[in-house]
């Protein structure tokens, strides 16, 4: 049997990800050998830029490897969602084995999916997740906060009934919804009305880094805290995390592959690159269920797997999420005060993301219509998740573009699926709920590696900025502090922070001066747009940054061009719908 080998490309990039070796001949009886990325014999490889996605942004991977590759963004993107709703749902007033908490988390998925696929191909057209992150999170919580929306205790919440417990989340998620709906408007006009594209020039990465450091580490106390309930099962889970996702990232498995056109093939796969979390958490899960049906573990163990089993017992099997299912929305000029800190870091965060997965696609920087149909159709996202009722906003997911970085994977048709499957998966609540009851030191382990993602983003943009001079060091260093001081203060004063006649600007003022994201972000904006840039400071400044000097290293600037354009009659069409408003 006649054998030939040849070096086998997807979009002009080569794919790091797999080896596909042909072992059944074809129709001429003639055997292909493709092998990709040979790490074990060097002299037959080409030479291959690290900084080159394994799949372009138009690239369409083989059908046996695409839904794989998508299944890894809804793993990450359900595993931020959980622990995000993890957070909330107690603020709310939700009971641990209410099925609310498994309505609330499908909505948020479904919502996930839609507002996905808007941005892939409506906005700033590149393969960005967009979900319910931590952005809205630290304003809502300060509004959950409020006196007359504290909870009472569980058991207080227990001896209501269902049907007062469930007017008592209502009540909250509808003034939350009724914020989420007027910041959406607003975000929406920003984008469409070409304010953020003019406004480009004063958002550096001395804003965008101090913001988006302090998403991730005001949620490491969380984490923590959920992984301190068993030490043991967190840190097996971060090893096994650790061990896949690095020491065996180049571990290759041959899985047999049928296609019509070329029959039957040998695929080496390496899949403990693509699916790291996911092996990692259902191996521990698995063990801890073991464990508890032998009755190894306390019923108050955080890892007894039987601790959240009503949830699941009580949610419904199949149920779609639909306008208005909490109720029609409340509006509060406090709630609406509150949650404009967040608009603010939405922007900063969801600019720096297309700025960085521009980068691991290899394109040039979008240009600034393409930012402003980001932002605007997140703004529009928003608006359609506070219709249902996720109980957040919209943000750009951080966690995903990382998850680009690592595998190099920027398909836009790999999201796109990833939509698709979130917006399916979201209809099965019952499937919703079996993820809910993770266990919480599982969960804890799992969010610390999705919060490093989040890091590594952030810190990807300290490459514009010279490192060397003092005024930039003093201005990162002044913002990481005081967004991490501030409110640890004002938490030991107990928000008595100022004192005035009006009720509402106390509410505000106490909300801002809490939320560390905001703080991190502003100081960093206002202290980078006021002190002089010396001359020396110049070099590998925010000009760069902002004129994506570094990022222009595509060598075919046209085609970049196409990547970003959307069809001109549908651009007119929303060009004239904006028009009418604006």
């Amino acid at each position: 049997m006649q054998s030939k080998t040849k070096r086998l490309k997807y979009n002009n990039y080569y794919s790091p990800v797999m080896d596909v070796i042909k072992v059944a001949p074809d129709h001429n009886n003639i055997a292909l050998e493709i092998r990709l990325d040979l790490e074990d014999e060097t002299e037959n490889q080409e030479p291959v830029d690290d900084n080159l996605a394994a799949y372009g942004i138009n690239g369409n991977p083989p059908s046996y490897l695409t839904p794989l590759l998508a299944i890894q963004n809804v793993v990450t993107t359900l595993s931020c969602l959980i622990f995000l709703y993890n957070i909330l749902a107690p603020k709310l007033c939700i009971l641990p084995e209410d099925p609310a908490r498994a309505n609330l988390l499908a909505t948020a998925v479904m919502m996930a999916g839609i507002s996905t696929l808007m941005q892939t191909f409506l906005g700033v057209r590149l393969p960005i997740v967009q979900s319910s992150g931590f952005v809205y999170l630290f304003c809502t919580l300060p509004i959950l906060e409020l006196p007359e929306w504290k909870c009472s205790s569980n058991i207080d919440l227990f001896s209501m009934g269902p049907e007062a417990r469930t007017l008592e989340w209502n009540l909250r998620v509808q003034n939350i919804q009724g914020a989420m709906i007027i910041i959406g408007v607003i975000q929406m006009f920003l984008g469409y009305s070409g304010f953020i594209g003019k406004s480009l020039k004063y958002i550096t990465p001395l804003t965008v880094v101090p913001t988006m450091c302090l998403i991730g580490l005001s949620v490491i106390e969380k984490g923590v805290f959920l992984m301190s309930g068993n030490w043991t099962t967190a840190i097996i889970t971060l090893c096994l995390l650790t061990l896949f996702s690095q020491y065996l990232r180049k571990v290759a498995i041959s899985l047999p592959v049928y296609s019509s056109r070329g029959g039957l093939f040998r695929v080496r796969l390496k899949i403990f690159a693509l699916f790291s979390i996911l092996f990692s958490v259902s191996i521990v899960w698995i063990v801890c269920a073991y464990l508890t049906s032998r009755n190894s573990l306390l019923p108050t163990d955080p890892t007894n797997t039987e601790s959240k089993t009503g949830v699941l017992r009580n949610a419904p099997v199949f149920r779609i999420p639909y306008p208005f299912q909490w109720g029609r929305p409340t509006f509060s000029l406090t709630s609406v005060l509150t949650m404009l800190p967040a608009l603010f870091v939405n922007v900063v965060e969801s600019v720096a993301n297309y700025y960085t997965c521009a980068r691991y696609s290899n394109l040039t920087k979008p240009p600034k219509n393409a930012v402003n149909r980001g932002i605007g159709v997140q703004g529009i996202s928003t608006i359609f998740a506070s219709l249902l009722g996720t109980g957040s906003g919209i943000s750009s997911s951080s966690e995903n573009v990382g998850n680009i970085g690592i595998t190099r994977v920027c398909s836009r048709n790999v999201i796109a699926l990833a939509a698709c499957i979130m917006i399916f998966v979201s209809t099965f609540t019952k499937l919703i709920a079996l993820l809910i009851t993770m266990p919480d030191p599982v969960l804890g382990a799992m969010t610390s590696v999705l919060l490093v993602l989040i890091g590594t983003v952030a810190l990807s943009n300290l490459q514009f900025i010279n490192l060397n001079s003092l005024r930039n060091m003093y201005i990162l260093g002044l913002s990481i502090f005081f967004g991490l001081a501030i409110p640890k203060y004002v938490s030991t004063v107990h928000g008595n922070i100022i004192n005035t006649k009006y009720e509402t600007a106390h509410d505000v003022v106490v909300s801002c001066l809490s939320s560390g994201i905001f703080i991190a972000g502003f100081i960093g904006f206002i202290l980078d747009n006021t002190i002089p840039v010396d001359d020396d400071d110049a070099v590998n400044s925010n000009t760069d940054y902002n004129n994506g000097k570094e990022l222009n290293k595509s060598p075919n600037n046209t085609v970049d061009e196409q990547v970003y354009k959307i069809s001109d009659y549908l651009f007119d069409k929303i060009n004239y719908c904006m028009t009418f408003f604006i």
